[in-house]
């Protein structure tokens, strides 16, 4: 792995206040399935990191994404968050999380969906997918377990290439 990944300031906020919204939104539900509380800094941090580094080894394992794949999943997303067919409990939960996420974004609906950034957060969904079904068919990870060991080793290795601690 080549070269430092770089987390804006603006990025780190936005995934932060995600992340307390989703965890407020579910105390709120009563689901505490989630995870509850706001991990560290640090933590939502390495979470970016690991994330990045698993898209950057995927297309370093020849794994590809094309534009109209991105554009269907866009679609598939906002397609199911108007749909009256899901779970009746959770998708209450999760137009809520959606329109709050839009609202952080300061965009219209349609200027999100249009967005560079959700553009980029689904490419990312779709590399990171396409790696873990890839690893499972070369059975070099089991589970969704294993494939959580890879990402933090991963992030180990960056670590220590990179200095950080």
């Amino acid at each position: 792995m080549a070269g430092d990944i770089e987390i804006s300031e603006s990025e780190f906020e936005f995934y932060k206040a995600n992340i307390k919204l989703i965890n407020q939104l579910n105390e709120a539900e009563g689901n505490f399935s989630f995870q509850t509380g706001i991990p560290s800094d640090q933590e939502l941090v390495d979470e970016m990191l690991k994330k990045r580094l698993s898209v950057q080894y995927a297309r370093n394992s020849g794994i590809t994404v094309d534009e109209d794949e991105i554009i269907e999943v866009v679609n598939r997303e906002k397609s199911i968050l108007n749909s009256s067919n899901l779970d009746i409990e959770n998708q209450a939960l999760i137009q809520e999380i959606m329109k709050q996420r839009i609202k952080l974004t300061g965009l219209s609906e349609e200027d999100f969906w249009k967005s560079d950034f959700v553009h980029k957060e689904y490419e990312s969904v779709l590399y990171i997918d396409k790696l873990f079904k890839d690893l499972m068919e070369k059975e070099e990870i089991s589970n969704i377990q294993d494939f959580e060991k890879l990402q933090i080793h991963l992030l180990e290795q960056y670590k220590n290439t990179s200095g950080e601690h």
